[in-house]
């Protein structure tokens, strides 16, 4: 009985800070990060300013928070073995997000400062990133789709620092195609042909 009791507030600080992180991602994509306000996603997800600020201190880690859950949601939808092919769409439906696309790059920004909340937010993202996107660059070299001479760990390092690159750049001129030129860079750095790519199961969104 005593951990059930420890256990029930845990799990509603969980649901509650879930609930809070829905809202401010609601808010972004509806108006941006510039607009949202504590107020704001307090009165969104039905509490009062006090109670957000309890779980969330400051504007800064609802924003993180938000960003989290949008990437949650992206990763949910990929099956193991799916994240290389899934990339190059995953970078056009990023970027047509484009309140997203702004507050991603407006917390990277600011992750360079130690104290950001945002610091350790992106170390841990780029760590599971790697992680995942190695993995599967293993799986298509026991497939035979990639050759044993590309480096999973290094491969991955350098495709998530060129998909960043490319977001960046299609923000100050968005007249290239982002999937089109992240594709060209996986096909380099797996040392593979345009041939020999197997087209990705996730579908763009028009």
């Amino acid at each position: 009985m005593s951990e059930l009791r420890r256990r029930g507030p845990y799990a509603r600080t969980r649901e509650r800070r879930a609930t809070i992180a829905e809202a401010t991602l609601a808010l972004v994509v509806e108006h941006g990060h510039r607009s949202v306000t504590t107020l704001g996603v307090a009165t969104r997800a039905g509490i009062s300013e006090a109670g957000l600020l309890y779980h969330f201190p400051s504007k800064e880690t609802l924003l993180v928070a938000a960003l989290a859950l949008f990437d949650e949601q992206e990763m949910s939808l990929l099956a193991p073995g799916e994240s290389v092919a899934a990339a190059p769409a995953l970078a056009v439906d990023g970027v047509r997000r484009t309140n997203i696309v702004h507050l991603y790059a407006s917390l990277l920004g600011e992750a360079g400062n130690p104290e950001h909340p945002a610091h350790d937010y992106f170390k841990e993202r780029w760590r599971l990133s790697r992680a995942q996107l190695a993995r599967d660059i293993s799986l298509l070299q026991e497939a035979r789709e990639v050759g044993p001479a590309v480096d999973p760990d290094q491969a991955a390092a350098l495709i998530i620092a060129a998909w960043d690159g490319l977001q960046n750049h299609w923000l100050v001129d968005p007249s290239f195609d982002i999937g089109a030129q992240l594709e060209a860079v996986i096909d380099a750095v797996l040392l593979r042909s345009p041939g020999g790519r197997r087209d990705s199961a996730r579908s763009v969104t028009p």
